[in-house]
């Protein structure tokens, strides 16, 4: 699946992934997002959102430790730290729109 993550009017990641866990705006749940999953929007509320991709993405350096890129045998896994934000997920196509801490 096709994952965009935007802040702003900036394109912070335009990746493949595999899994997508986010905490949902339900008190302490979390979901997962798969390829093919059924369409969804969605509140995202404060957390941490984990990609899982099977693409290596090269490490950025940013203004903040909120970003988070490790590596697992072929498994690319990068954390985001949200305080809010919104998600789409349709025709294989994810969205996530947040805000840091």
């Amino acid at each position: 699946m096709k994952i965009l993550i935007l802040k702003k009017e900036k394109t912070l990641f335009d990746i493949e992934g595999d899994a997508v866990f986010l905490p949902s705006a339900s008190e302490k749940g979390k979901f997962e997002i798969l390829n093919n999953h059924c369409s969804i929007i969605s509140m995202i509320s404060s957390g941490i959102i984990k990609i899982y991709s099977s693409f290596f993405i090269k490490k950025k350096i940013y203004h903040n430790n909120d970003i988070n890129i490790s590596y697992n045998d072929n498994t690319t896994i990068i954390k985001l730290k949200i305080n809010y934000g919104f998600l789409n997920f349709k025709k294989n196509i994810l969205t996530i729109i947040y805000s840091f801490y």
